[in-house]
């Protein structure tokens, strides 16, 4: 007891950074250095860094190591937990969070993480081992948890029994029946499991992972294996905002990107390009963004020249500002290599400046590419990294706003490559897209300030999303097939950090026999009006007045992507202020944890509130639901209800997305007609609301939609709006906190109560009772209106932030 008690006093001495020795020689040597505390066992030192009070990093030094600080390879946390203890028993070291124990076993040197409870959440198996050639380390598996995330995942949404690569790789023209989906284009060392941990490792080299009654990582890294472990307090929603506060946040988005985008391959001149916009417009549909495909530089074998062509743009400059008087944004592509043709000039000069990769012998290392032979830009190479934004600088300059990556696994980075860095290209490769992402976002942010970063990339790693990336499931092939794995492919991406993955909506890889389908372009548009981008992209008609035979329901949905515009703005704040995908699995919150929501790969959650089933088989006109906890209201037809945790067969024609909202749900929705974003006006809105007789609460984000600091700067306000349902009356409440340069003086806000009862009196506490008025349009600034069709009742109210109460009286 003696023994314990002075090891305990030691441990104390040790939390002010001086080294601390056992009182007994049977005791191992434990001591603090720095935010890490070190213990000794047979096999070498283990360190456990408290990051945060619910994450810790974990590595090991075999004995005879010297002491070495290696910064994290993925995370950007700086440790900041304020609320750790210790204890020191014969057999373990404890560390205590107010949620977590970590029990490092002095003897094995294997390291265990408890609940609050005192629950075993995981359990190292073998432990880190550093001390091989391969670094790897096991945990504990068990058959009550579903494994989810390692990157971007097309084959399954649960990754149970999986062994997967983390090497990067394009797949293209694949279905969701192609075996080459379990490794696609974004790789990310880290999983989530139901019970509500995740494991990050931190490493991007070329790794195994393996989910199973074992768990296990093994990596070819030159460096000291780690990991960190994520207590995200029981749930899915928990566990994904630690991962994204530990590898930092995506930004808020430029508000147009949440728009509708037009993209092909490929507008080959201005007169293609403003045609299409032209075309969209004249049939009266919404458009923010055009992205150019390869043609803007010339044809394919100019790839990395990085200048227009004038022959194809013959003012290119005008263009871009005649665009963006219309309200489209232009993004323009660009790849890593340079074409040994069309891009010699460029060649020759990085070549003979060593800034294109090398081999082991210092010689440029050509590549061939799919438009032939090639230097690779090596974004590792700081000369390189500064002559490349200063080409993209000057692009960005004449009115381009924002850049799509292309290529960017890399596809083709052959295994003889050194980096100048030092890395090898098996090393190196996974973290390509993150490091070239980080160029053009730190160059964005310096040199334009005020603009907010967009862009497309399909390669990298763990972090990818604090680059503002808008990546995408890469070259799918045009057919159901292709459409099949979008669902997982989004939900394992948004789990693993990569909240706006999103795909080429319409499918990208054309099969000449079947070019052109109708139904699919329907079908695929409809769901892509509820994933984080709506960017319509193929080889062969990708805009949807090619399709004039159901013009009157592509028009409907690209509008419907605008009039959701406040609550997927909302979904952008979720994203940024806590690290929350915009599309979540169904178990997301932990409120389902019945199996059966577990893997459901057709379904996802929007939100909180909206749950969509999009139709995924050709020629369904109807389709299966399972639906989560709570009561849900079926959008197309207020009046169907459904109940959670059954499956129920509902009616989906061509027309219809099958949409539900969960009971008790606010709605934000901007229903005036607009052409594009600069013409929304956040003075007005519309609030559906589903009442229930519990009391639920929905937040609102709004800021001036431009600035890239808003939240930095706190220069944002946030409405709450608060309902129940308790007999004949219902109450919402509002609240504002917050207020932001250029905000409207006060809101015209138009409630729609669905599925009520005409009342008998309107109730407003500020103002007393309200007017009933033959139609919602004569309402100028307060009044209902109750339709008996749809059982709705419309209310509108000015109002000036004050807190305030509407009663309803049925």
């Amino acid at each position: 007891m003696k023994n314990l008690v002075m090891a305990a006093l030691a441990i104390a001495v040790a939390g002010a950074g001086v080294y601390a020795y056992a009182a007994s020689e049977r005791l191992p040597l434990i001591y603090k250095k720095g935010n890490a505390y070190y213990v000794a066992t047979p096999k070498g030192r283990v360190a456990v860094t408290p990051v945060t009070d619910d994450i810790f990093r974990v590595t090991t030094l075999p004995k005879g190591e010297n002491l070495k600080f290696f910064p994290s390879q993925s995370a950007i946390l700086t440790p900041q937990a304020a609320n750790i203890n210790t204890a020191a028993t014969v057999a373990d070291f404890l560390i205590f969070s107010p949620t977590t124990t970590v029990r490092i076993d002095r003897k094995t040197g294997n390291v265990t993480f408890l609940d609050s409870e005192g629950n075993v959440m995981l359990a190292e198996k073998t432990g880190i081992d550093n001390a091989s050639g391969t670094k790897s380390v096991t945990f504990e598996g068990s058959d009550d948890e579903i494994f989810y995330g390692a990157g971007e995942r097309g084959h399954s949404l649960s990754l149970n029994g999986d062994s997967l690569t983390m090497y990067n790789r394009q797949n293209y023209g694949y279905t969701g029946s192609d075996p080459r989906i379990s490794q696609m284009g974004i790789s990310v060392p880290y999983f989530a499991s139901d019970l509500g941990y995740g494991v990050l490792f931190d490493d991007y080299n070329k790794a195994l992972l393996t989910l199973g009654d074992t768990i296990s990582y093994s990596s070819d890294t030159p460096r000291p294996l780690s990991y960190y472990f994520i207590n995200g307090d029981n749930t899915l929603a928990g566990v994904t905002s630690g991962y994204t506060e530990l590898t930092g946040r995506q930004p808020l988005p430029p508000f147009w990107s949440l728009g509708y985008i037009t993209s092909k391959y490929g507008y080959h001149n201005t007169g293609e390009a403003v045609g299409a916009i032209d075309s969209l417009k004249q049939r009266g549909y919404p458009v923010d963004g055009m992205v150019l495909d390869l043609y803007w530089y010339g044809k394919e074998t100019d790839m990395g020249r990085l200048e227009w062509n004038p022959g194809q743009w013959p003012d290119h400059k005008k263009m871009l500002a005649d665009l963006k008087a219309k309200g489209v944004n232009t993004v323009l592509i660009s790849q890593p290599y340079v074409n040994k043709i069309g891009a010699l000039d460029n060649y020759n000069l990085l070549s003979s400046q060593g800034m294109l990769a090398k081999d082991s012998a210092g010689n440029t290392h050509d590549v061939t590419t799919w438009v032939g032979d090639a230097g690779m830009i090596d974004v590792s190479n700081p000369r390189t990294r500064e002559w490349l934004w200063n080409r993209l600088r000057g692009l960005t300059a004449e009115g381009v706003a924002g850049w799509w990556g292309d290529l960017g696994e890399p596809e083709v980075h052959p295994l003889t490559i050194v980096h100048d860095n030092g890395q090898t290209a098996s090393q190196y490769h996974n973290v390509y897209g993150n490091e070239w992402s980080r160029l053009i976002y730190e160059g964005l942010r310096k040199d334009f300030p005020d603009m907010r970063p967009m862009l497309m990339m399909r390669g990298g790693t763990a972090g990818l999303q604090r680059y503002g990336v808008f990546p995408w499931t890469t070259d799918v092939s045009r057919s159901w097939g292709g459409l099949e794995p979008q669902v997982n492919l989004m939900l394992s991406s948004g789990l693993s950090g990569l909240a706006y993955m999103s795909s080429d909506l319409g499918g990208f890889a054309v099969d000449p026999a079947h070019p052109y389908d109708p139904e699919l372009y329907v079908r695929w548009l409809q769901m892509g009006t509820f994933t984080p981008s709506m960017r319509t992209h193929a080889q062969f008609k990708p805009e949807p007045y090619h399709y004039p035979q159901y013009e009157s329901i592509t028009k409907k949905f690209v509008k419907m992507r605008y009039e959701w515009l406040p609550y997927n703005y909302t979904l952008a704040y979720e994203n940024a202020a806590f690290g929350l995908p915009l599309a979540r699995p169904l178990n997301f919150r932990g409120d389902n944890p019945d199996a059966k929501f577990a893997d459901v790969e057709d379904e996802y959650l929007w939100g909180d509130e909206v749950l969509v089933a999009p139709i995924m088989k050709k020629g369904a006109v109807s389709r299966k639901v399972l639906f989560p906890a709570g009561e849900w209201i079926n959008w197309n037809n207020p009046r169907l209800r459904y109940n959670g945790g059954q499956t129920a067969l509902v009616k989906a024609p061509l027309s219809e997305l099958p949409l539900f909202v969960r009971a008790g749900s606010f709605i934000p929705l901007y229903t005036e007609p607009i052409e594009n974003v600069t013409q929304y006006n956040p003075q007005i809105l519309t609030v559906r609301y589903y009442p229930a007789k519990e009391e639920t609460e929905y937040t609102l984000f709004d800021d001036n939609r431009l600035s890239p600091t808003s939240l930095a700067d706190g220069q944002y306000q946030l409405i709450t709006f608060t309902g129940r349902q308790d007999g004949e009356e219902t109450v919402i409440s509002l609240k504002a906190q917050g207020r932001y340069e250029g905000m409207p003086q006060g809101r015209l806000i138009t409630f729609e109560v669905v599925g009520v009862r005409k009342p008998t009196s309107v109730t407003l506490g500020s103002i007393g009772t309200l007017t009933e008025s033959a139609s919602l349009k004569a309402i100028r600034q307060y009044g209902w209106h109750y339709d008996p069709r749809t059982s709705t009742l419309s209310i509108r109210l000015s109002w000036d932030y004050t807190t305030d109460t509407l009663t309803i009286q049925h």
